[in-house]
């Protein structure tokens, strides 16, 4: 309820702000409209699934797509993670998020500098999908890719991770590439 006024009152923020913009033609400086309106920005990037673990983890990867010009696109079930582990919803969507928004912070054209994340549940299957662009080489070893950060022992576990989080739950994970995109997808029964 609390969030619902916030947005309520930022939308009516901008509305105010825009007002401003027009009726002022210059009386308010532009860049302390732009402060104004990005103070409020946070409010449009909470996303709301029907599960507080995914609606912070969501949010906050919102956030930095943000701040990094990248457009994230969500339909998300969140109901359909009851029964999972918090650990196992960060180590799915914190790793599948962080992977996509590393590759997609490399595009320079802004039209393909997006991810999308689904979730949802058909005949007992609780479906995970999430899609970006890439342009650099990916190079496999087995069915992942390696990872294309510098090799120092800390990087190329988080696939492994989120495949074996699926593993607990009897899932599996597939990763597919096709006309530069990056498709990663995860299965779970649900029993």
């Amino acid at each position: 309820e609390n969030v619902e006024l916030i947005n309520y009152k930022c939308h009516d923020i901008r509305q105010q702000v825009a007002a401003i913009r027009n009726a002022g033609a210059g009386t308010v400086p532009e860049e302390m409209l732009a402060k104004v309106e990005e103070s409020v920005m946070i409010y449009d990037a909470y996303v709301k699934t029907g599960n507080e673990v995914l609606d912070t983890i969501l949010t906050e990867k919102n956030l930095w797509c943000e701040k990094q010009g990248i457009t994230m696109a969500c339909i998300v079930d969140g109901k359909c993670f009851d029964f999972m582990d918090t650990v196992d919803l960060y180590a799915i969507f914190g790793n599948a998020l962080t992977n996509a928004i590393e590759s997609v912070s490399k595009i320079e054209d802004a039209d393909k500098r997006m991810i999308s994340v689904m979730a949802f549940e058909r005949m007992n299957v609780l479906f995970i999908q999430f899609e970006n662009y890439y342009e650099s080489e990916l190079i496999c070893h087995g069915e992942l890719p390696e990872t294309t950060k510098v090799q120092d022992g800390t990087h190329g576990y988080g696939l492994k991770s989120i495949r074996y989080s699926a593993e607990r739950y009897d899932g599996c994970m597939t990763v597919e590439t096709e006309d530069n995109i990056f498709t990663l997808r995860i299965s779970i029964p649900l029993m």
